[in-house]
């Protein structure tokens, strides 16, 4: 399996670092205490709406042999901290529409505390998630946290407004949004083939955190496959071929994303006009921005604050 990465900001990676550092959890974790459960079957698995109480600390474990995708949609968190497999901690509180992508097969490690939250997650069979594109057990997904992807944060809220109706129609129309959402994580979020990975070259972890924190570090700049070579010490061609093995995409890809994950933060979080957020995320117009957002997302940058700040 290729290296887990956490898609979530420097800046938001040092405040939760910080955070988490000043001290140790108090107690340990209890039993989870949920309130309220919802499960919806769809064609390739099933999809649950959960509410929990984690006032004390709480812990999560997943290990299964199907992909689970958790939305989380609302409530307060003091303090999050996720890790799959044996990937660096993801030490940050969840916000609405983030998610996190836990591979079959993968070990994933939870624990939180906060007040009332809610979140949706998706269980999703692997073969039927390869019947969606011709094979059988389907390319493998890499596993993601903090991931800010406003059309699964959109389509998850279509699924909820289901949740109330059992006719067949509303049957079909499940089956035919998660096969929406299987296609997407398919695109967006596929690893490395397994033969890929046990040949194809390497960069050791060191490296990919260097990689990392330097993209993030220049976002607003043009960044060249020469100077992340450099950088990692290898020549442009071997670290196309060792960037996607480590990160599941391209270097391009890579950045793409990073960069919009920047633009959906800033987009919620402040009042600068688009075409500010678009040259401070290295876009180089407001139409250039937008239409990556909207390639992307399925929606503009305009509507996705607007939905954001509860405007519409």
């Amino acid at each position: 399996m290729s290296e887990p990465l956490s898609t979530y900001s420097a800046t938001a990676r040092a405040a939760g670092e910080a955070a988490l550092g000043q001290a140790a959890w108090p107690r340990g974790p209890r039993a989870r205490r949920v309130l309220t459960e919802m499960t919806l079957p769809f064609a390739g698995g099933e999809f649950s709406l959960v509410s929990e109480d984690i006032s004390e600390p709480t812990e999560w474990t997943i290990e299964q042999d199907r992909h689970t995708l958790i939305v989380h949609l609302e409530g307060q968190m003091q303090r999050l901290e996720t890790r799959i497999d044996d990937g660096r901690a993801c030490r940050a509180p969840a916000r609405p529409g983030e998610a996190w992508l836990i591979p079959a097969g993968a070990h994933y490690v939870g624990r939180a505390e906060g007040g009332s939250i809610a979140y949706a997650e998706y269980r999703i069979g692997r073969a039927w998630l390869g019947q969606l594109t011709g094979g059988e057990a389907g390319r493998p997904l890499r596993p993601l946290m903090k991931l800010r992807d406003p059309l699964l944060h959109g389509l998850t809220g279509r699924m909820i407004q289901l949740g109330d109706e059992d006719d067949d129609l509303a049957g079909m129309l499940r089956d035919s949004m998660a096969q929406v959402i299987g296609l997407h994580l398919l695109r967006e979020y596929s690893a490395g083939t397994a033969r890929e990975a046990s040949t194809g070259p390497r960069l050791s972890r060191a490296k990919q955190r260097r990689l990392e924190d330097y993209i993030l570090a220049h976002l607003d700049q043009h960044l060249t496959l020469g100077e992340l070579a450099r950088l990692a010490g290898v020549g442009t061609h071997r670290l196309i071929e060792a960037f996607r093995h480590a990160f599941g995409m391209t270097p391009l890809q890579y950045i793409i994303a990073q960069r919009l994950q920047l633009a959906c933060s800033l987009l919620e979080s402040t009042r600068q006009d688009i075409t500010s957020i678009a040259l401070a995320t290295g876009f180089s117009s407001h139409s250039h921005l937008s239409s990556a957002f909207k390639r992307r997302f399925g929606i503009t940058p305009r509507e996705f604050r607007g939905r954001a700040k509860g405007i519409g």
